[in-house]
């Protein structure tokens, strides 16, 4: 076995045990497809894995360490191939419907994976399908050509993988396949019903007008479920607004622009008040609910583009603002609270309102090139704990930050 695939079997951990395999003589290795962990159950009644690696270490070093994981309630179902070859024949005629694929990148040529990955997507034109991409030869494959060049869903150095980074990525891949094939069901469903709409037009010309507008709305749902597809990646999971990852890789983005146009930007960090008490005494359904709401509320009440709301952690959002002044940021602050007023959500637990309320923290700044990101939450984030000191139900300004070197 290489050395290099070697190690990356054997740094599949839990905490500090290692999951080690003896060397396996070439007669040990399984044939195609036919090694599944559950070979009494049926594809129903768990998620497709396939292993596609020419290393029959990395096949059972995988299946141990999820072997006894479930997701949403039904077990992992492992399938594995040795070569690009057996992996195509093991995709599109035994399993058609698997889920996840950890694939090599080096086995019997040294874009093997590489090609497994252009014929799922653009012979099969399977888009569902996530693919992990694993490699012991990071030289053969170089990361950020990798993932430019080919329509992956990560990309590891088996040497990276432990237990628990395995079961994180195996996780966030079986969500998105899960929220891909719901959509994509949805989608089916809304097809069909424009389909038996334009067969009745010709026979309920009366009712044209209603008609017209189920197809207006259906079409725009097909659109958002389009869209969806697109932005599960970003989105938070309850609100479907921005999530954290796509805040840290937005602001990453902004920073350098505005430094170079000296334009300002302005953050508003937004929490529920006694948003504790208000679960304790309503129930986590209906605090989601509230959420989601408020979720809502802010996309109706920030129209642009450039503008993004996210979930940032718990019952808190923030609002990231380009090409935004303190003043502008002050007056989109007075209308988010007048607006969160407006839902009028019950509260009875609070001790200011008898609906729900947020707290506000502002603060705007001109990124400078010696700057620390980080000032302007941190700017924002006092004055979030100033407006809850202050009673809640309000928001707090920053003086302007200074362009202040950090080197200073």
């Amino acid at each position: 076995m290489n050395s290099v695939n070697r190690r990356a079997t054997d740094k599949l951990i839990s905490g500090d045990d290692l999951v080690e395999f003896a060397e396996e003589e070439d007669g040990d290795r399984p044939v195609g497809s036919e090694a599944a962990i559950s070979p009494q159950s049926t594809p129903s009644e768990g998620w497709k894995i396939a292993i596609i690696d020419d290393e029959p270490d990395v096949h059972r070093a995988t299946q141990l360490a999820l072997q006894n994981f479930q997701f949403e309630g039904k077990s992992l179902l492992f399938f594995s191939a040795y070569s690009g070859e057996e992996g195509k024949h093991l995709i599109t005629s035994i399993h058609p419907d698997t889920a996840l694929v950890f694939l090599d990148v080096v086995m019997e040529t040294h874009d093997a994976g590489l090609r497994m990955v252009q014929y799922i997507r653009n012979e099969l034109k399977n888009q569902k399908i996530r693919i992990i991409l694993r490699t012991g030869h990071p030289g053969e494959a170089p990361e950020e050509s990798v993932i430019l060049d080919y329509d992956i869903n990560d990309y590891k150095l088996k040497v990276e993988l432990t237990r628990q980074k395995l079961l994180t990525t195996a996780i966030a891949a079986l969500r998105a396949y899960r929220d891909i094939i719901t959509i994509e069901q949805q989608r089916i469903e809304l097809n069909e019903t424009l389909e038996q709409l334009k067969q009745s037009q010709q026979s309920l010309q009366e009712y044209m007008h209603t008609l017209e507008v189920m197809v207006a709305d259906r079409t725009a749902a097909l659109s958002e479920a389009n869209q969806q597809l697109q932005r599960l990646a970003t989105l938070d999971g309850l609100t479907l607004v921005a999530n954290r990852h796509r805040f840290d890789e937005y602001w990453q983005e902004q920073w350098p622009i505005l430094t170079q146009q000296q334009q300002p930007l302005a953050l508003i960090l937004m929490d529920v008040d006694y948003f504790k008490q208000y679960n304790d005494h309503y129930g986590h359904l209906a605090g989601d609910d509230c959420l989601k709401q408020l979720a809502r509320c802010l996309e109706t009440t920030i129209k642009r583009p450039t503008d993004l709301i996210a979930r940032y952690g718990g019952e808190e959002f923030v609002i990231m603002l380009p090409h935004t002044t303190l003043a502008g940021a002050a007056r989109l602050a007075q209308r988010i609270l007048d607006a969160v007023y407006r839902l009028n959500i019950p509260h009875a637990q609070s001790a200011i309102s008898d609906r729900i309320t947020v707290s506000l923290g502002v603060a705007c700044l001109v990124p400078q090139v010696d700057m620390a990101i980080a000032t302007l939450i941190t700017s924002a984030d006092k004055m979030l704990y100033q407006a809850k000191a202050e009673g809640r139900n309000r928001y707090c300004v920053s003086q302007p930050i200074p362009p202040v070197s950090t080197q200073a």
